[in-house]
């Protein structure tokens, strides 16, 4: 069940006026079925309630509604869920804080309607009263203080909800409106306000508390038809999205399930506050939020003070304060002697202990850093890098790798002919002798999948185009002869790297994914379940019942061993699919309660620091292997191309056994070594110190799939050159920064704005052109950011990698290799991914692009870069810890990640799977020959 919960979640956002429309008919059920309990509630005889009158007390009444309120008020709810649907759509463009103001008009009206109030007595005033008792008096029963005590903690806490970072997803100053999505903001808050004053003065007329339900759920009812037609008259004029055989993705019973809970919810809201309205004023029930909501948000930012996610300092303070005072002033201009059950002498008081602690707290907070976290990441990296070696090469001889092997992969013996495999290793002079993690991983599902279910899987798999197809038999490999030159490329140099081996592989046949993009996606529930069988202890406890496997016992799988197609059982299979759609199959790869289970990040304007975090040190990556695990960060889905445009081949949600060059941690896929076409080994002649002190990044536009809205906002490439070469004046980034000399300098974040740091630091990104740009994709991208000339990145100090829109960087291994720092954002595995270590070989950037500045800033320095908030900057390049960093990914890339190293990790693999798909594999296994 908890498999299809994200997607019951995010098929609210991809389908709003549906879900509108349900909602909205199940919450005016809901409301229906409390009118008919309406003996039980609060006010159960309405304005005519006889206990009232008894009691002395009086509500006063709003002016009597006209006829034509409730067919008004439908209409403006039906234009507001429209306008909300507009600003959801392009929600980077939206401004922050903008309903905050809504108590502000709901005061506004009630300033406009304030008639004094009649004397109580026909008696002379007292001439003997004190100016300061009349002064009092004056400012709790003027209108003028509710209005100006609304206004000052509705700014509070538009100052409050201001302060959080903003995501790097952009709003195009060319191609998008944000005057007109700020403009629909500021009328949405309006609509509100009107629908609120209305509803007010038809509820606070009817008779009854159940006359008051009967007409909100009525209200609720026709919204929702009304609704209900226009998304019918959508659905027939606008089919589907781009490529989308399901149109309807994530319309399961886990969706209507979701909406039937949220309905219920809201039908119960609505019904509360429609009586609290009644029982006293409109302003009250929007007032009490949105305080609640200002000082969660200030409190909450000044516990951030000191880190990246802070804003200016004194900010939170001003917010706090400004909603203290105003709420307190409301409180006595509005009567309010308790909020709910809190008493207001009691809130005045926790207002002062929270101002009174957050000062307090503050300075502690606010106080620089010592030391750069950087330091510390290289430092640590040393010493992981140290540690991680010592962990793969542990085995000196064959006797020690066999006891290695056993004790690292569930008490199992190695395959059978380890001992060739080990020798072979040892010829090649491979530094990694132990540590194949992720071959154990791959292949560790199919130990819990029956041998014969993954034969059929590879005969499936024969008929699909751009798969090859390796069959090794009798010492010998071939392959299918794709008609395609790049595939058979790709083919032949695999058969090249295999001959070298292949006299010690059982007979097999091996499909081979020759498109970038993996294609395998199971999901998380299966892959565990497989996992877990897989991993327990599955051979015969009798030694004598292992034996070593020779070549000549090989025998040919039942399959068509000549690589031709051939029938095979239908798999589960996603056509091509819409993003939308291919997010939910991410999604059900997650495991139960991680947050992308849970549901799509789909607030594309505000920083996730919950989704950073996990994997962070402030701004900089702490674990790269966590920062490729989407689990815990939805937001990733609109942050890359690879999430963000419909996926061109076919999906497989069933275990397949197939091989492919890269893929996310989502995918299934067995890594597997394979060059790619055409790649040819850069030659690296510029020494170290003659580089530029310089970053440099070139995308070629022609790289671009498939542009769509999103991915044109959101796309990794995209971000990156808005934020260093588009960035608009209101945007800022948070840097950090450095202050003192040498060993005493402290360093602290410091928000500035995005082009002034642009300006200090030396970075040359840009997209390049290398055909005629004749695509509207290919316009829209020239008109957003421009092209440049191609330049050369072996002369640049620092040399930004970045995916493509389908696989990793293909130049990361030419890079590693040069004598240039590589810096690293990907969110792709290949086969050495776990060799490579950050701070050590590479500097790892997270895709969001939040650290970036601050890290290329603590290798390329701002000391001679000028002032920078009017501050000297005296920040050095640190120089020896870049060079440092080349220089162990040079020599790091040149002893583990040579083409021998490929062979061995490949002999490897192949004899791991040569043993999984063997019907008798439990009873498989290398065992060391005792000497008598």
């Amino acid at each position: 069940m908890t498999r299809g919960a994200g997607s019951a979640v995010q098929a609210c956002a991809d389908h709003p006026q549906l879900s509108s429309f349900l909602l909205l008919l199940v919450s005016g059920g809901t409301v229906f079925v409390a009118s008919v309990f309406s003996k039980w509630l609060p006010g159960a005889d309405g304005r005519f309630d006889s206990e009232a009158i008894f009691k002395g007390l009086h509500i006063p009444l709003p002016p009597r509604p006209r006829r034509f309120y409730v067919p008004c008020i439908v209409f403006l709810i039906v234009v507001r869920l429209q306008i909300m649907h507009r600003v959801v759509h392009d929600l980077q463009c939206s401004s922050r804080g903008v309903e905050a103001f809504l108590p502000v008009l709901l005061a506004l009206y009630e300033f406009m309607s304030h008639k004094p109030a009649p004397a109580e007595s026909d008696e002379p005033e007292e001439m003997w009263g004190s100016f300061w008792e009349d002064f009092k008096a004056w400012v709790v029963t003027s209108p003028i203080t509710l209005l100006s005590s609304t206004v000052l903690f509705s700014l509070g806490t538009h100052f409050g909800v201001r302060l959080g970072a903003r995501s790097t997803y952009f709003c195009s100053t060319i191609l998008d409106q944000r005057s007109v999505v700020v403009l629909l903001q500021c009328l949405a808050t309006l609509i509100d306000a009107i629908i609120i004053i209305m509803l007010w003065r038809v509820l606070s007329w009817a008779r009854t508390t159940k006359a008051r339900l009967r007409i909100l759920c009525g209200v609720a009812l026709i919204s929702s038809a009304i609704v209900c037609l226009a998304w019918l008259a959508t659905t027939l004029f606008h089919r589907g999205g781009p490529i989308d055989h399901q149109p309807s993705p994530g319309l399961n019973a886990l969706y209507f399930f979701d909406i039937l809970g949220t309905g219920l919810v809201l039908g119960s809201f609505f019904t509360s506050t429609a009586l609290w309205i009644c029982e006293s004023s409109p302003m009250t029930p929007i007032v009490i939020p949105t305080f609640v909501l200002g000082v969660y948000l200030s409190t909450q930012s000044i516990l951030l003070l000191g880190t990246y996610q802070q804003g200016p300092a004194y900010q939170p303070f001003v917010s706090l304060s400004f909603i203290s005072v105003g709420f307190t002033l409301f409180m006595y201009a509005n009567n309010m002697r308790s909020i709910i059950v809190v008493g207001r002498a009691f809130v005045v008081l926790l207002l002062i202990v929270v101002l009174v602690a957050s000062t307090v707290y503050a300075p502690f907070r606010i106080g620089p850093m010592d030391r750069h976290p950087v330091d510390d990441l290289v430092y640590r990296g040393r010493v992981n890098a140290d540690r991680w070696l010592r962990h793969a090469t542990v085995s000196t001889t064959l006797k020690s790798a066999v006891r290695e092997y056993k004790d690292r992969y569930y008490g199992r013996n190695p395959p059978p002919n380890f001992d060739k495999w080990f020798s072979f290793a040892q010829q090649r002079k491979s530094a990694i002798v132990d540590k194949f993690d992720q071959i154990d991983k791959d292949i560790l599902p199919f130990w819990g999948m029956n041998q014969q279910k993954i034969r059929s899987g590879l005969d499936f798999l024969k008929s699909l185009p751009g798969i090859g197809i390796i069959t090794i038999a009798e010492g010998k490999v071939y392959h299918n002869q794709p008609s395609d030159p790049s595939q058979k490329q790709v083919l032949d140099d695999v058969v090249s790297m295999i001959s070298s081996f292949s006299e010690h592989l059982p007979a097999m046949s091996v499909a081979i994914n020759l498109n970038e993009r993996p294609r395998v996606l199971v999901p998380w529930d299966d892959v565990y379940r497989m996992a877990l069988s897989g991993s327990k202890p599955r051979f015969n406890i009798f030694p004598n019942r292992l034996r070593r496997r020779q070549v000549g016992d090989a025998k040919l799988p039942h399959d068509n061993s000549n690589g031709a197609p051939t029938t095979a059982e239908t798999s589960t299979s996603q056509p091509i699919v819409s993003a939308q759609k291919f997010h939910h199959l991410q999604a059900s790869a997650c495991p139960p309660g991680s947050p992308t289970r849970a549901g799509i990040h789909w607030n594309v304007r505000d920083f996730c620091a919950a989704c950073a975090n996990p994997h962070s040190q402030g701004q900089f990556v702490r674990d790269w292997q966590k920062s490729l695990d989407p689990c815990h960060q939805p937001d990733l889905f609109n942050l890359h191309d690879f999430h963000m445009a419909p996926y061109g081949y076919e999906i497989y949600q069933e275990l397949l056994p197939l091989f492919s060059r890269s893929k996310t941690d989502s995918f299934n896929d067995i890594l597997i070594p394979l060059v790619r076409p055409n790649s040819t080994d850069r030659v690296d002649s510029t020494a170290f110190p003659d580089k530029f002190n310089r970053a440099f990044w070139q995308g070629d536009v022609a790289d671009v799939r498939f542009l769509t809205s999103q991915s044109l906002h959101g796309g990794h490439r995209q971000r990156l050159l808005h934020l260093v070469n588009n960035a608009t004046s209101a945007e800022s980034i948070s840097i950090l920064m450095g202050t003192g000399k040498d060993t005493q300098m402290k360093f602290h974040y410091e928000d500035i704005q995005a082009r002034t740091v642009n300006s200090h630091l030396p970075l040359s990104f840009s997209f390049t052109n290398s055909e005629s740009c004749d695509t509207m994709d290919c316009r829209l991208i020239e008109q957003e950011f421009g092209f440049q000339e191609r330049g050369t990145p072996t002369d640049k100090l620092f040399v930004l990698l970045l995916d493509n829109s389908d696989g990793p960087p293909p130049d990361l291994l030419p890079a590693l290799r040069s004598y240039s720092v590589p810096v690293l954002a990907s969110i792709f595995r290949e086969w050495y991914t776990e060799r490579i270590l950050p701070w050590v070989h590479f500097i790892p950037i997270d895709v969001r692009y939040h650290g970036l500045h601050s890290t290329l800033s603590y290798f390329i320095g701002l000391k001679y870069s000028g002032p920078l908030n009017g501050k000297s900057q005296m920040m050095d390049r640190r120089k020896e810890d870049a060079r440092w960093i080349a220089e162990e990914g040079r020599k790091w890339a040149h002893k583990t990640m040579r083409r021998e190293d490929m062979e061995v990790y490949l002999f490897r693999l192949l004899l791991e799977w040569g043993r999984v798909i063997d019907d008798d594999r439990d009873n498989l296994g290398f065992v060391l020959e005792e000497k008598p």
